[in-house]
């Protein structure tokens, strides 16, 4: 169950109570309480304060996946949200970052075989493990509900690690070992960010499997 700390008593405690009488159990084992999403100063939103923030206008000024990744990062489970528009719009220009470099990446890449591991030249080594790490980190990161902390460090490898350093240096020399890298990195990492931006990362998926329907990155199995 995932639900706000302030209705703990008045209705978590009674679910359980009311479900072990009538039917001999539990509901759920698992409790995940975030925290209440309040104004960018810190308070309660409320009707006779005027700061109630419709999260639909949000959306469609800034995008869903936004809004998403505002209210995740950076709010630990059962931490207070200071929600403010230039948190959301941060992440915009994130999923700006990951549009503009599945661009590159598919425009240079285009027709690369990767049923064929090429020799991987030891600087794109070096990215490769830092992901193979990274995806064992985030992953036991997943299961014990830390959902704030993956999506801040695939934020991070993804800005400063993949579209920052590696694209920079892959234009030098496009070769084989950079492009199965470029491609190799972009696809995991679009499989982990997709349960924290949805809509963007299927869409740039899409373009990457030229918009084939039995191929949607909804179905594709977390990256290990």
């Amino acid at each position: 169950l995932e639900t706000g700390y302030d209705i703990l008593f008045f209705w978590v405690a009674r679910m359980i109570l009311m479900s072990k009488y009538l039917v001999g159990d539990i509901p759920f084992k698992t409790v995940y309480l975030h925290g209440l999403v309040r104004d960018a100063q810190g308070r309660k939103m409320s009707k006779s304060l005027g700061n109630i923030v419709d999260p639909v206008d949000l959306i469609n000024k800034y995008s869903a996946d936004a809004l998403r990744m505002a209210l995740i990062v950076g709010v630990g489970p059962g931490s207070d949200s200071n929600l403010g528009e230039d948190k959301i719009k941060a992440y915009t220009k994130f999923s700006n970052k990951i549009w503009n470099a599945t661009r590159f990446v598919l425009e240079n890449t285009e027709n690369f075989d990767m049923s064929t591991i090429p020799m991987i030249a030891a600087n794109h080594q070096v990215y490769l493990d830092e992901w193979k790490n990274l995806a064992i980190e985030i992953t036991k990161e997943m299961q014990e509900y830390k959902l704030y902390l993956v999506g801040e460090k695939l934020y991070h490898f993804f800005w400063h690690q993949f579209a920052d350093v590696l694209i920079e240096e892959c234009k030098k020399d496009m070769n084989d070992s950079a492009k199965y890298t470029l491609l190799y990195l972009l696809k995991q990492q679009l499989k982990a960010l997709h349960p924290f931006m949805p809509f963007v990362t299927e869409e740039v998926w899409s373009l990457i499997h030229n918009g084939k329907p039995d191929k949607l990155l909804i179905i594709e199995e977390w990256p290990t």
